[in-house]
């Protein structure tokens, strides 16, 4: 049987930034399927002046505005054309670029949307300088879940091979984390998270636990009270949804290593709660992946490192774990 092929999309990222050359460092690297086909959207020029930087010999192959994709080149660097604003210096963010990463972005959606492609993969944005020129989100991830048809709550879910996080609050402030805990936000989340490790990671019965908001998770209303009024509340309501949920444990033991292996995922209350362990212990083998969207989505673990642009020192291999972890689910091949 002839089966279709499966196409990802890679997004250009922040131009400045660490995107092109991780883009090329793991088109260079990655061993492309018969079955697959890598495509990104950016500027050629972004794409050339790397493969020149870093002494790489790939040929870019640009493909016709019609998008069949019947020109695609397997031993290329396949790209859709689109413009920069303006011209680049590694490390200068420059908001008339801002145009052309949200432009990298819709292409790609729209894209999936219309059946033409299976996954985005996205390099990072600097969501500040955009929101300097009218993005109106907290970061990628609210931003897909806005391009998103379902309208659902999206899920950031960090993991590595060992350990999976998802940060129920994500990019808002510190003293904005409790007034944006609610049982309902809890449980419309978690059963996202729940039904997705079932649909997507092909994990029977997922074994979720919950982590606190305070030290000691509030020891017993002594020290907050989030626990007692929110997050024991939600985790009872999910249990007689079925779902297999521990929880709230303590922040500062739900990472140690004899309880890692007891769960599937830890759901923590912010970003720095989830993030903060497992960039610790597994940086650069990360995958940061989207839950509740209407497509897949991945993008490597890390920002847009503007200390280091245009040095030729980036490390692609959360980007390459990337693109795997997007064929992966596409495939439904996942295996837990």
């Amino acid at each position: 049987m002839n089966l279709p092929k499966k196409r990802i999309l890679i997004t250009a990222g922040e131009p400045s930034s660490i995107s092109s050359e991780i883009t090329v460092k793991a088109l260079n690297k990655t061993k492309i399927k018969k079955k697959l086909e890598l495509i990104v959207v950016t500027d050629p020029i972004l794409i050339i002046q790397e493969l020149n930087n870093l002494k790489i010999k790939l040929k870019l192959n640009i493909l016709d505005l019609d998008l069949k994709f019947s020109d695609y080149k397997k031993e290329c660097i396949n790209i859709i054309p689109i413009k920069l604003k303006e011209n680049i210096i590694p490390g200068k963010l420059n908001k008339k670029n801002s145009e052309f990463v949200v432009n990298s972005i819709k292409t790609c959606i729209n894209l999936i949307q219309d059946n033409k492609a299976d996954a985005i993969v996205t390099n990072p944005i600097n969501k500040f300088i955009m929101k300097s020129n009218k993005f109106k989100f907290n970061g990628h991830t609210e931003y897909l879940g806005h391009l998103s048809k379902n309208r659902k709550v999206p899920i950031m879910l960090l993991e590595s091979k060992k350990l999976k996080v998802v940060p129920i609050t994500t990019h808002i402030p510190i003293n904005s984390v409790s007034k944006n805990l609610t049982i309902q936000t809890l449980i419309e989340k978690i059963v996202i998270l729940n039904k997705d490790l079932i649909h997507l990671y092909k994990i029977k019965k997922p074994r979720i636990y919950v982590s606190g908001l305070n030290p000691h998770s509030g020891d017993g209303g002594k020290v907050g009270n989030e626990e007692l009024k929110i997050i024991i509340p939600a985790i009872e309501k999910l249990k007689g949804l079925g779902i297999n949920i521990t929880g709230p444990i303590p922040g500062d033991t739900l990472f140690q290593k004899n309880k890692i292996i007891e769960y599937d995922v830890a759901v923590c209350m912010y970003h720095d709660q989830a993030l903060i362990p497992i960039k610790t212990l597994y940086s650069n083998q990360i995958i940061n992946t989207t839950l509740g969207l209407d497509f897949v989505r991945t993008s490597p673990d890390h920002g847009t490192a503007l200390d280091i642009a245009g040095k030729k020192i980036a490390n692609p291999d959360s980007l390459i774990l990337a693109i795997k972890k997007a064929e992966d689910l596409i495939n439904n091949q996942y295996v837990a």
